[in-house]
Protein backbone atom coordinates (compact mmCIF):
# COMPACT_ATOMS: atom_id res chain seq x y z
CA UNK A 1 0.00 0.00 0.00
CA UNK A 2 1.61 3.38 -1.03
CA UNK A 3 1.88 6.09 1.67
CA UNK A 4 -1.31 8.11 2.34
CA UNK A 5 -0.79 11.57 0.76
CA UNK A 6 -1.07 14.41 3.17
CA UNK A 7 -4.69 15.70 2.15
CA UNK A 8 -6.28 12.60 3.13
CA UNK A 9 -3.98 12.25 5.90
CA UNK A 10 -5.63 15.90 7.15
CA UNK A 11 -8.87 14.47 6.99
CA UNK A 12 -8.38 12.11 9.08
CA UNK A 13 -6.63 14.43 11.54
CA UNK A 14 -9.89 16.53 11.23
CA UNK A 15 -12.23 13.47 11.84
CA UNK A 16 -10.14 12.46 14.67
CA UNK A 17 -10.56 15.78 16.63
CA UNK A 18 -13.97 17.43 15.64
CA UNK A 19 -14.26 19.32 18.55
CA UNK A 20 -12.46 22.02 17.47
CA UNK A 21 -11.82 23.94 13.78
CA UNK A 22 -9.30 25.55 12.36
CA UNK A 23 -5.70 25.44 11.35
CA UNK A 24 -4.88 25.41 15.53
CA UNK A 25 -4.89 22.84 18.10
CA UNK A 26 -5.55 24.89 21.34
CA UNK A 27 -4.57 24.33 24.96
CA UNK A 28 -7.08 22.66 27.35
CA UNK A 29 -7.51 24.60 30.54
CA UNK A 30 -10.57 24.07 32.84
CA UNK A 31 -12.43 22.33 31.00
CA UNK A 32 -12.12 24.50 28.06
CA UNK A 33 -10.28 24.79 24.84
CA UNK A 34 -8.24 28.02 24.73
CA UNK A 35 -5.79 29.67 22.90
CA UNK A 36 -2.18 30.52 24.35
CA UNK A 37 -2.46 33.80 25.76
CA UNK A 38 0.78 35.26 23.75
CA UNK A 39 -0.51 33.77 20.37
CA UNK A 40 2.45 31.26 19.97
CA UNK A 41 2.46 27.45 18.49
CA UNK A 42 4.67 24.89 17.12
CA UNK A 43 4.12 23.04 14.04
CA UNK A 44 3.19 19.31 14.54
CA UNK A 45 5.11 17.30 12.34
CA UNK A 46 3.71 13.66 10.44
CA UNK A 47 6.83 11.86 10.66
CA UNK A 48 5.77 9.40 7.85
CA UNK A 49 5.77 12.41 5.26
CA UNK A 50 7.69 14.67 7.03
CA UNK A 51 5.55 17.31 6.39
CA UNK A 52 3.08 19.58 9.24
CA UNK A 53 -0.19 18.63 10.02
CA UNK A 54 -1.03 21.34 12.15
CA UNK A 55 -0.14 23.88 14.18
CA UNK A 56 -0.22 23.29 18.11
CA UNK A 57 -0.51 26.38 20.45
CA UNK A 58 2.16 26.66 22.96
CA UNK A 59 1.71 27.84 26.84
CA UNK A 60 2.78 30.88 28.38
CA UNK A 61 3.54 31.89 31.49
CA UNK A 62 -0.07 33.23 32.07
CA UNK A 63 -1.44 29.89 30.71
CA UNK A 64 0.47 28.09 33.20
CA UNK A 65 -0.78 30.61 36.19
CA UNK A 66 -4.63 30.08 34.86
CA UNK A 67 -4.53 26.44 35.02
CA UNK A 68 -2.76 26.27 38.44
CA UNK A 69 -5.43 27.91 40.00
CA UNK A 70 -8.07 26.13 38.28
CA UNK A 71 -6.56 22.78 39.62
CA UNK A 72 -6.17 24.01 42.77
CA UNK A 73 -9.74 25.19 43.14
CA UNK A 74 -11.00 21.73 41.45
CA UNK A 75 -8.49 20.00 43.66
CA UNK A 76 -9.77 20.94 46.93
CA UNK A 77 -13.46 19.92 45.88
CA UNK A 78 -12.31 16.40 43.92
CA UNK A 79 -10.43 15.27 47.60
CA UNK A 80 -13.43 16.13 49.29
CA UNK A 81 -15.87 14.25 46.96
CA UNK A 82 -16.64 10.31 48.24
CA UNK A 83 -14.01 7.53 46.30
CA UNK A 84 -17.04 6.28 44.78
CA UNK A 85 -18.19 8.95 42.97
CA UNK A 86 -14.10 9.53 41.89
CA UNK A 87 -14.21 5.96 40.55
CA UNK A 88 -17.42 6.53 38.63
CA UNK A 89 -15.57 9.30 36.66
CA UNK A 90 -12.55 7.29 36.20
CA UNK A 91 -14.43 4.34 34.68
CA UNK A 92 -16.36 6.60 32.16
CA UNK A 93 -13.34 7.85 30.91
CA UNK A 94 -11.96 4.21 30.76
CA UNK A 95 -15.21 3.84 28.48
CA UNK A 96 -15.03 6.90 26.52
CA UNK A 97 -11.38 5.94 25.67
CA UNK A 98 -12.79 2.93 24.39
CA UNK A 99 -15.57 4.48 22.31
CA UNK A 100 -12.54 6.90 20.78
CA UNK A 101 -10.21 4.54 20.53
CA UNK A 102 -10.04 4.72 16.45
CA UNK A 103 -9.68 8.57 16.85
CA UNK A 104 -7.19 8.43 19.46
CA UNK A 105 -5.19 5.63 17.50
CA UNK A 106 -5.47 8.19 14.49
CA UNK A 107 -3.82 10.92 16.28
CA UNK A 108 -0.70 8.68 17.62
CA UNK A 109 0.05 7.48 14.69
CA UNK A 110 -0.23 10.84 12.74
CA UNK A 111 2.03 12.57 15.18
CA UNK A 112 4.21 10.06 16.60
CA UNK A 113 4.29 7.11 13.58
CA UNK A 114 3.30 4.38 15.62
CA UNK A 115 1.30 1.94 13.64
CA UNK A 116 -2.42 2.09 13.76
CA UNK A 117 -2.75 -1.52 14.39
CA UNK A 118 -1.02 -0.93 17.86
CA UNK A 119 -2.29 2.59 18.46
CA UNK A 120 -6.49 2.00 17.95
CA UNK A 121 -6.49 -1.33 20.10
CA UNK A 122 -3.83 -2.25 22.42
CA UNK A 123 -2.43 1.24 23.26
CA UNK A 124 -6.20 2.33 24.26
CA UNK A 125 -7.17 -0.97 25.68
CA UNK A 126 -3.67 -0.47 27.72
CA UNK A 127 -4.95 2.96 28.85
CA UNK A 128 -8.72 2.33 29.12
CA UNK A 129 -7.45 -0.29 31.60
CA UNK A 130 -4.84 1.94 33.86
CA UNK A 131 -8.45 4.29 34.60
CA UNK A 132 -9.92 0.83 35.41
CA UNK A 133 -7.63 0.36 37.80
CA UNK A 134 -6.58 3.52 39.83
CA UNK A 135 -11.00 3.77 39.97
CA UNK A 136 -10.73 0.34 42.18
CA UNK A 137 -8.28 1.75 44.65
CA UNK A 138 -10.36 5.48 44.98
CA UNK A 139 -12.33 4.01 47.67
CA UNK A 140 -9.69 1.50 49.04
CA UNK A 141 -7.22 4.29 50.59
CA UNK A 142 -6.33 3.25 54.07
CA UNK A 143 -4.50 4.58 57.15
CA UNK A 144 -3.50 3.07 59.95
CA UNK A 145 -3.16 2.94 63.96
CA UNK A 146 -0.09 2.70 65.21
CA UNK A 147 -0.05 1.17 68.56
CA UNK A 148 2.04 4.28 71.01
CA UNK A 149 1.86 4.65 74.72
CA UNK A 150 -1.68 4.72 76.86
CA UNK A 151 -3.62 7.41 76.81
CA UNK A 152 -2.83 8.65 73.18
CA UNK A 153 -4.06 7.43 69.77
CA UNK A 154 -1.91 7.75 66.59
CA UNK A 155 -3.32 7.80 63.37
CA UNK A 156 -2.01 7.72 60.09
CA UNK A 157 -3.47 9.25 57.14
CA UNK A 158 -2.87 9.75 53.97
CA UNK A 159 -4.11 12.94 52.08
CA UNK A 160 -3.01 14.40 48.16
CA UNK A 161 -0.34 16.00 46.96
CA UNK A 162 -2.23 18.71 45.46
CA UNK A 163 -1.35 19.51 41.90
CA UNK A 164 0.97 16.78 39.60
CA UNK A 165 2.85 17.96 36.93
CA UNK A 166 3.33 15.16 34.22
CA UNK A 167 5.39 15.12 31.19
CA UNK A 168 5.18 12.65 29.42
CA UNK A 169 7.14 11.52 25.94
CA UNK A 170 6.45 11.29 22.07
CA UNK A 171 6.89 6.89 21.42
CA UNK A 172 3.47 6.14 23.11
CA UNK A 173 1.71 9.19 23.94
CA UNK A 174 -1.49 7.89 25.15
CA UNK A 175 0.03 5.39 27.24
CA UNK A 176 2.21 7.27 29.36
CA UNK A 177 -0.31 9.86 29.67
CA UNK A 178 -2.76 7.82 31.30
CA UNK A 179 -0.36 6.50 33.19
CA UNK A 180 0.33 9.76 34.87
CA UNK A 181 -2.83 10.90 35.27
CA UNK A 182 -5.01 7.67 36.45
CA UNK A 183 -2.98 7.41 39.15
CA UNK A 184 -2.70 11.12 40.26
CA UNK A 185 -6.56 11.42 39.90
CA UNK A 186 -7.04 8.68 41.90
CA UNK A 187 -5.78 9.60 44.89
CA UNK A 188 -7.60 13.24 44.46
CA UNK A 189 -4.85 15.18 42.95
CA UNK A 190 -5.16 17.64 39.70
CA UNK A 191 -2.95 17.06 36.88
CA UNK A 192 -1.13 19.73 34.35
CA UNK A 193 -0.05 17.52 31.54
CA UNK A 194 2.58 18.81 29.40
CA UNK A 195 2.72 16.17 26.23
CA UNK A 196 5.66 16.17 24.12
CA UNK A 197 5.62 18.97 21.44
CA UNK A 198 6.24 16.08 18.63
CA UNK A 199 3.22 14.55 20.05
CA UNK A 200 0.25 16.19 21.53
CA UNK A 201 -2.83 15.26 19.89
CA UNK A 202 -4.25 12.51 21.78
CA UNK A 203 -4.03 14.05 25.15
CA UNK A 204 -5.81 16.87 23.91
CA UNK A 205 -8.65 14.51 22.52
CA UNK A 206 -8.15 12.66 26.22
CA UNK A 207 -8.70 16.02 27.86
CA UNK A 208 -12.02 16.23 26.08
CA UNK A 209 -13.25 12.92 26.64
CA UNK A 210 -12.44 13.31 30.53
CA UNK A 211 -14.34 16.23 30.29
CA UNK A 212 -17.28 14.38 28.62
CA UNK A 213 -17.17 11.58 31.34
CA UNK A 214 -17.88 14.31 34.14
CA UNK A 215 -14.44 15.25 35.24
CA UNK A 216 -15.04 18.03 36.80
CA UNK A 217 -13.11 21.33 35.29
CA UNK A 218 -9.63 22.46 36.11
CA UNK A 219 -8.88 18.90 37.39
CA UNK A 220 -7.14 18.05 33.90
CA UNK A 221 -5.31 20.69 32.43
CA UNK A 222 -3.49 20.17 28.91
CA UNK A 223 -0.90 22.39 28.16
CA UNK A 224 1.83 22.28 24.90
CA UNK A 225 4.53 23.56 24.60
CA UNK A 226 8.46 22.42 24.30
CA UNK A 227 10.44 20.63 27.65
CA UNK A 228 12.70 23.81 27.69
CA UNK A 229 10.16 26.26 28.33
CA UNK A 230 6.52 24.86 29.55
CA UNK A 231 8.48 21.65 30.91
CA UNK A 232 10.90 24.05 33.11
CA UNK A 233 7.95 26.34 34.27
CA UNK A 234 5.83 23.67 35.58
CA UNK A 235 8.72 21.94 37.28
CA UNK A 236 9.52 25.34 38.89
CA UNK A 237 6.29 26.40 39.69
CA UNK A 238 5.92 26.24 43.58
CA UNK A 239 2.61 25.09 43.82
CA UNK A 240 3.11 21.92 41.37
CA UNK A 241 4.02 19.33 44.33
CA UNK A 242 4.67 16.31 42.68
CA UNK A 243 6.71 16.01 38.84
CA UNK A 244 5.79 12.58 37.38
CA UNK A 245 8.29 12.53 34.35
CA UNK A 246 9.06 9.89 31.56
CA UNK A 247 11.68 10.64 28.87
CA UNK A 248 15.47 10.63 28.89
CA UNK A 249 18.19 9.89 31.81
CA UNK A 250 19.50 13.48 30.91
CA UNK A 251 16.30 15.18 31.45
CA UNK A 252 15.38 13.55 34.28
CA UNK A 253 18.46 14.74 36.01
CA UNK A 254 17.94 17.85 35.79
CA UNK A 255 14.14 17.44 36.95
CA UNK A 256 15.88 15.64 39.83
CA UNK A 257 18.50 18.34 40.55
CA UNK A 258 15.04 21.30 40.06
CA UNK A 259 12.94 18.88 42.16
CA UNK A 260 15.51 18.81 45.01
CA UNK A 261 15.32 22.55 45.07
CA UNK A 262 12.02 23.06 45.42
CA UNK A 263 12.08 19.94 47.66
CA UNK A 264 9.02 18.35 45.53
CA UNK A 265 8.28 14.75 45.03
CA UNK A 266 9.23 13.60 42.03
CA UNK A 267 8.94 10.06 39.84
CA UNK A 268 10.87 9.72 36.63
CA UNK A 269 11.19 6.99 34.32
CA UNK A 270 14.17 7.17 32.63
CA UNK A 271 15.72 5.02 29.91
CA UNK A 272 16.99 1.47 29.46
CA UNK A 273 19.46 -1.14 27.60
CA UNK A 274 17.66 -3.66 27.98
CA UNK A 275 19.53 -7.19 28.25
CA UNK A 276 17.79 -9.81 26.35
CA UNK A 277 19.88 -12.84 27.82
CA UNK A 278 18.97 -16.29 25.50
CA UNK A 279 20.82 -19.89 27.02
CA UNK A 280 21.41 -22.68 24.71
CA UNK A 281 18.55 -24.99 26.46
CA UNK A 282 15.29 -22.17 25.84
CA UNK A 283 12.85 -22.61 23.00
CA UNK A 284 15.43 -20.41 20.33
CA UNK A 285 11.83 -20.23 17.87
CA UNK A 286 10.18 -18.42 20.53
CA UNK A 287 13.27 -16.32 21.17
CA UNK A 288 13.91 -15.07 18.46
CA UNK A 289 10.20 -14.19 17.70
CA UNK A 290 10.29 -12.27 20.76
CA UNK A 291 13.75 -10.06 20.53
CA UNK A 292 12.56 -9.44 17.13
CA UNK A 293 9.11 -7.99 18.07
CA UNK A 294 10.78 -6.26 20.81
CA UNK A 295 14.15 -4.62 19.80
CA UNK A 296 12.19 -3.22 16.56
CA UNK A 297 8.47 -2.66 17.59
CA UNK A 298 7.88 1.21 17.14
CA UNK A 299 10.83 1.71 15.22
CA UNK A 300 13.23 0.43 18.66
CA UNK A 301 11.41 3.86 19.93
CA UNK A 302 10.82 1.59 23.47
CA UNK A 303 12.84 2.27 26.74
CA UNK A 304 12.66 -1.44 27.38
CA UNK A 305 13.51 -2.03 24.31
CA UNK A 306 15.40 -6.04 23.22
CA UNK A 307 18.86 -3.84 22.15
CA UNK A 308 21.31 -5.86 23.80
CA UNK A 309 20.86 -9.68 22.89
CA UNK A 310 23.09 -11.43 24.59
CA UNK A 311 23.23 -15.23 23.54
CA UNK A 312 24.95 -18.07 24.78
CA UNK A 313 27.93 -18.56 22.13
CA UNK A 314 27.25 -22.13 21.36
CA UNK A 315 24.08 -21.39 19.48
CA UNK A 316 24.80 -17.84 18.21
CA UNK A 317 25.01 -18.22 14.56
CA UNK A 318 21.65 -20.23 15.08
CA UNK A 319 19.91 -17.01 16.62
CA UNK A 320 21.37 -15.16 14.06
CA UNK A 321 20.15 -16.73 11.18
CA UNK A 322 16.58 -17.12 12.65
CA UNK A 323 16.41 -13.40 13.55
CA UNK A 324 17.81 -12.43 10.02
CA UNK A 325 14.57 -14.91 8.53
CA UNK A 326 12.21 -12.79 10.92
CA UNK A 327 13.71 -9.51 9.79
CA UNK A 328 13.13 -10.20 6.51
CA UNK A 329 9.27 -10.68 6.74
CA UNK A 330 8.82 -6.98 8.57
CA UNK A 331 6.61 -4.44 6.65
CA UNK A 332 8.26 -1.26 7.06
CA UNK A 333 5.55 1.29 5.99
CA UNK A 334 2.82 3.90 5.86
CA UNK A 335 2.06 3.66 9.29
CA UNK A 336 -1.56 4.50 8.58
CA UNK A 337 -1.93 0.74 6.76
CA UNK A 338 -2.89 -1.59 9.20
CA UNK A 339 -0.73 -4.06 7.33
CA UNK A 340 2.69 -2.17 8.75
CA UNK A 341 4.79 -3.58 11.31
CA UNK A 342 7.36 -0.52 11.75
CA UNK A 343 6.85 2.91 11.04
CA UNK A 344 9.05 6.05 10.79
CA UNK A 345 11.61 7.39 13.76
CA UNK A 346 9.68 10.50 14.89
CA UNK A 347 11.94 13.14 13.56
CA UNK A 348 14.41 14.07 11.29
CA UNK A 349 16.77 14.98 14.37
CA UNK A 350 16.11 11.46 15.64
CA UNK A 351 16.02 9.36 12.58
CA UNK A 352 19.88 11.19 11.90
CA UNK A 353 21.17 10.64 15.91
CA UNK A 354 20.34 6.73 15.14
CA UNK A 355 22.22 6.85 12.12
CA UNK A 356 25.20 8.93 13.63
CA UNK A 357 25.31 5.56 16.32
CA UNK A 358 25.17 3.27 13.42
CA UNK A 359 27.97 4.73 11.23
CA UNK A 360 30.02 4.83 14.46
CA UNK A 361 29.84 1.59 15.01
CA UNK A 362 30.13 0.40 11.90
CA UNK A 363 33.24 1.94 11.21
CA UNK A 364 35.10 0.30 14.11
CA UNK A 365 34.50 -2.57 11.94
CA UNK A 366 31.44 -4.14 13.31
CA UNK A 367 29.96 -7.11 11.23
CA UNK A 368 26.02 -6.38 10.65
CA UNK A 369 23.78 -8.76 10.05
CA UNK A 370 22.69 -9.47 6.58
CA UNK A 371 19.16 -8.96 5.80
CA UNK A 372 19.18 -8.64 2.59
CA UNK A 373 18.18 -4.60 0.99
CA UNK A 374 15.52 -2.67 2.77
CA UNK A 375 13.12 -0.99 0.48
CA UNK A 376 12.26 1.95 2.53
CA UNK A 377 9.59 4.53 1.30
CA UNK A 378 11.34 7.69 0.00
CA UNK A 379 9.20 10.44 2.54
CA UNK A 380 9.20 10.05 6.11
CA UNK A 381 11.83 9.45 8.41
CA UNK A 382 12.40 5.55 8.45
CA UNK A 383 15.27 3.91 9.17
CA UNK A 384 16.64 0.16 8.37
CA UNK A 385 16.58 -2.26 11.00
CA UNK A 386 20.28 -3.25 11.95
CA UNK A 387 22.00 -5.97 14.01
CA UNK A 388 25.84 -5.52 14.71
CA UNK A 389 27.47 -9.46 15.28
CA UNK A 390 29.87 -10.07 17.92
CA UNK A 391 29.99 -6.95 19.49
CA UNK A 392 32.33 -5.77 22.45
CA UNK A 393 29.61 -5.40 25.09
CA UNK A 394 31.56 -2.10 26.47
CA UNK A 395 31.61 -0.38 23.06
CA UNK A 396 28.93 2.54 23.02
CA UNK A 397 26.23 1.11 21.24
CA UNK A 398 26.03 -1.45 23.74
CA UNK A 399 26.06 1.08 26.30
CA UNK A 400 24.29 3.94 25.85
CA UNK A 401 20.48 3.70 24.70
CA UNK A 402 20.52 4.16 20.88
CA UNK A 403 16.45 4.23 20.84
CA UNK A 404 15.92 3.43 17.51
CA UNK A 405 15.91 -0.03 15.87
CA UNK A 406 19.41 -1.28 16.34
CA UNK A 407 19.98 -4.46 18.10
CA UNK A 408 24.26 -5.44 19.34
CA UNK A 409 25.06 -9.45 19.38
CA UNK A 410 27.21 -10.37 22.30
CA UNK A 411 27.78 -14.23 22.54
CA UNK A 412 28.59 -15.34 26.34
CA UNK A 413 29.66 -18.55 27.91
CA UNK A 414 28.41 -19.69 31.21
CA UNK A 415 25.75 -18.12 33.97
CA UNK A 416 28.26 -15.50 35.30
CA UNK A 417 29.36 -13.85 32.31
CA UNK A 418 25.94 -13.63 30.95
CA UNK A 419 24.64 -11.72 34.27
CA UNK A 420 27.42 -9.55 34.38
CA UNK A 421 27.06 -8.34 30.66
CA UNK A 422 23.51 -8.08 31.39
CA UNK A 423 24.13 -5.78 34.43
CA UNK A 424 27.26 -3.95 32.98
CA UNK A 425 25.57 -0.78 31.73
CA UNK A 426 24.48 2.28 33.80
CA UNK A 427 20.65 1.60 33.02
CA UNK A 428 18.60 -0.82 35.23
CA UNK A 429 15.25 -1.61 33.85
CA UNK A 430 14.57 -4.09 32.39
CA UNK A 431 16.21 -7.32 31.55
CA UNK A 432 14.60 -10.58 29.61
CA UNK A 433 16.29 -14.00 30.08
CA UNK A 434 14.99 -17.11 27.95
CA UNK A 435 15.68 -20.72 29.26
CA UNK A 436 13.53 -23.75 30.26
CA UNK A 437 15.77 -24.35 33.23
CA UNK A 438 13.84 -23.29 36.64
CA UNK A 439 16.40 -22.82 38.62
CA UNK A 440 18.66 -20.42 36.19
CA UNK A 441 15.50 -18.38 35.68
CA UNK A 442 15.60 -17.65 39.23
CA UNK A 443 19.45 -17.01 39.53
CA UNK A 444 19.17 -14.26 37.07
CA UNK A 445 15.95 -13.09 38.05
CA UNK A 446 17.37 -12.42 41.81
CA UNK A 447 20.60 -11.11 39.98
CA UNK A 448 19.50 -8.75 37.77
CA UNK A 449 19.95 -5.10 38.50
CA UNK A 450 17.04 -3.99 37.37
CA UNK A 451 13.19 -2.96 37.94
CA UNK A 452 11.95 -5.45 35.25
CA UNK A 453 12.95 -9.30 34.98
CA UNK A 454 10.41 -11.17 32.37
CA UNK A 455 11.41 -14.42 31.82
CA UNK A 456 10.38 -16.20 28.43
CA UNK A 457 8.12 -13.41 28.23
CA UNK A 458 8.96 -10.18 26.67
CA UNK A 459 6.67 -6.59 27.25
CA UNK A 460 4.66 -8.18 29.95
CA UNK A 461 2.81 -5.14 31.90
CA UNK A 462 -0.07 -4.81 33.96
CA UNK A 463 -1.55 -1.60 35.65
CA UNK A 464 -1.68 -3.35 39.50
CA UNK A 465 2.03 -4.16 38.78
CA UNK A 466 4.94 -1.49 39.44
CA UNK A 467 7.15 -0.35 36.69
CA UNK A 468 10.11 1.31 37.60
CA UNK A 469 13.76 1.08 36.81
CA UNK A 470 17.01 0.57 39.03
CA UNK A 471 20.49 2.77 38.48
CA UNK A 472 20.02 5.42 35.81
CA UNK A 473 16.25 4.26 34.82
CA UNK A 474 14.76 6.17 36.99
CA UNK A 475 13.31 6.87 40.22
CA UNK A 476 10.26 5.31 42.30
CA UNK A 477 7.12 3.51 39.99
CA UNK A 478 4.38 3.90 38.32
CA UNK A 479 1.04 1.90 38.22
CA UNK A 480 0.52 -0.86 41.10
CA UNK A 481 -0.34 0.08 44.59
CA UNK A 482 3.19 1.37 44.47
CA UNK A 483 2.04 4.23 42.43
CA UNK A 484 -0.85 5.11 45.00
CA UNK A 485 1.57 5.89 47.51
CA UNK A 486 3.40 8.23 45.65
CA UNK A 487 0.82 10.57 44.62
CA UNK A 488 -0.25 11.13 48.44
CA UNK A 489 1.50 12.83 51.65
CA UNK A 490 1.72 10.93 55.08
CA UNK A 491 -0.08 12.32 58.19
CA UNK A 492 0.83 11.44 61.62
CA UNK A 493 -1.88 13.05 64.21
CA UNK A 494 -1.94 12.18 68.03
CA UNK A 495 -4.98 12.33 69.77
CA UNK A 496 -5.26 12.05 74.19
CA UNK A 497 -7.43 11.05 76.65
CA UNK A 498 -6.78 13.66 78.56
CA UNK A 499 -3.91 11.87 80.90
CA UNK A 500 -1.10 14.04 79.18
CA UNK A 501 0.67 15.89 81.86
CA UNK A 502 3.75 18.35 81.22
CA UNK A 503 7.00 16.35 82.22
CA UNK A 504 7.72 19.86 83.50
CA UNK A 505 5.17 19.71 86.34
Amino acid sequence: MPTIPLPARLERLRAALPEFSGALAPLWIDGRWRPSATGASLPCFDPTIGAPLVDVATAAPEDLEVAVAAAQRAQAEWWRADGQDRARVLRRIADGIRAHAQALGTLDTLDAGRPIRDTATRDTDRAARLFEFFAGTTDRLRGAVVPVQPGRTNLIEYEPIGVVGAITPWNYPLTNAASKVAPALATGNAVILKPAEESPLSALLLGWIAHQAGLPAGLLNILNGTGEIVGDAIVRHPEIGKIAFTGSTAVGRQIARIGGEFLKSTTLELGGKTGFVVFADADLERAADALVYSAFNNAGQTCTAGSRLLVEASVAVVMAEMIASRLRRIRIGDPLDPETLVGPAISARHRDKVRRYIAEAAGTGLKRLDTGPWSLPAEGYYLEPTVFLDVDPKLAIAQEEVFGPVVTVSPFVGDDEAIAIANGTSYGLATTVWTNSLQRAGTVAREARSGLVWVNTVHSLHPGSPYGGYKQSGLGVEMGEEAIQQHMKVKSVWMDDGSWRSPWT
